[in-house]
């Protein structure tokens, strides 16, 4: 059974997780059509694979923005309701809220929201607007198990669970690690441990001593390494998603120490993900908020070990102690130790990163995600049908 399926992102850069789900979607006979928030690279990668894109650029929240996005809405709200779809899929949470006000009361098409995360859950008011439009979703499903249980617990209705898969055979142990190390003169003997994500500004009260990524946690955890060992640097991959550059520059002024000794360096947003992977020998991630996170599974498919926060998806990601290490989110003092046992120990190093691959390739696979995903849709619409 194939299906017309509208995919609808909340950005317009990124989303490599989208641009997987959709297109072996497509692979497989569905008719697939995505939109995106405006013109960018998600919507020139979706073209160049042969998807249809509509770019409604339907967020924003100022007042200036408030006529623009009147007129998405109305122009997204023709797309769902006229456009014969058996399914829209949505994904982030402003995207969420806006179908499940345009679908409110209608029984066709069916609404598959898809959770990504659970920061909006720290806000009242958002976490409010959820709580009060959950209902009009036909499925939710959540991205990892620990927001399948989040919800279940608010109430929600049919949760389902289904991860971000992605294309696990782009990532290899094989690769080359000399690319990254000699652009970086990272010596043969000297370790680099890396964390890589995107700097995300929030006023939200929870995160203002420590950032959503929890950037504060590996520089602290990184001043704490440097002055244990010697031959340890540490590289923060990525910048900031959206922003004027000031929160970027907080976390380089906290690790300004490190960086005029050139034990850590800031490399901003990279394209060549596999040379970085494959020249660190230690990622780390200690996100306050996560789901699976594709860095993760990205460095464990190139078996290399992982120190990750006890949060969200990670704990599907990570398994404590036989893949890597979890840690309490927020703690310098425990992400240091953990990552210095294995700075110490290469054969555990080796170990986790291997029995790291095993795990996720059974796991993240695009192909046993959209299989689940299939068969999500495939309940959905003989719900709605009947």
């Amino acid at each position: 059974m194939t299906y017309r399926i509208l995919q609808i992102s909340g950005t317009a850069t990124g989303g490599g997780w989208f641009v997987d789900q959709v297109t072996e979607l497509a692979r497989r006979g569905h008719q697939v059509e995505a939109v995106v928030t405006g013109d960018g690279p998600l919507k020139d990668r979706l073209e160049t694979l042969g998807i249809k894109v509509h770019v409604i650029p339907f967020r924003g929240y100022r007042p200036r923005e408030w006529w623009r996005v009147w007129r998405a809405h109305r122009h997204l709200a023709r797309l769902i309701r006229y456009g014969e779809f058996d399914v829209v899929h949505a994904h982030l949470y402003k995207t969420i809220i806006v179908c499940r006000t345009i679908l409110r009361g209608r029984a066709r098409p069916a609404l598959i929201s898809q959770v990504a995360g659970t920061v909006h859950l720290q806000s009242p008011l958002l976490s409010a607007i959820d709580r009060a439009t959950m209902r009009w979703d036909t499925t939710l499903v959540a991205s990892c198990t620990d927001f399948a249980e989040t919800y279940d617990h608010l109430g929600a209705r049919n949760v389902r669970t289904n991860f971000y898969g992605c294309h696990t055979d782009e990532f290899a142990p094989s690769d080359n690690p000399s690319p990254f190390r000699e652009e970086f003169s990272l010596g043969i003997s000297e370790i680099g441990v890396g964390m890589v994500a995107h700097m995300y500004p929030t006023t939200l009260r929870a995160f203002q001593a420590v950032g959503v990524k929890g950037h504060e946690t590996f520089i602290d955890a990184a001043a704490i390494l440097a002055e244990r060992y010697d031959d340890v640097r540490f590289f923060v991959v990525g910048d900031e998603f959206s922003g004027d550059g000031s929160y970027r520059r907080t976390l380089q002024k906290r690790a300004e120490k490190l960086v005029s000794t050139n034990r850590l360096q800031f490399l901003g947003h990279r394209t060549d993900m596999r040379n970085v992977l494959s020249g660190l020998d230690i990622l780390s991630n200690p996100s306050l908020s996560e789901s699976a996170s594709y860095t993760m599974i990205e460095a464990a498919l190139m078996e290399k070990p992982v120190v990750a926060t006890r949060v969200g998806g990670l704990k599907d990601t990570v398994l404590d102690g036989r893949t890597g290490r979890l840690v309490d989110p927020a703690d310098a003092s425990q992400l240091a130790e953990a990552i210095g046992v294995l700075i110490e120990d290469a054969n555990l190093r080796r170990e986790f990163g291997r029995a790291g691959r095993r795990h996720v390739l059974g796991l993240f696979d695009i192909h046993a995600t959209v299989d689940v995903l299939e068969e999500i849709y495939g309940d959905t619409i003989d719900g709605v049908r009947s």
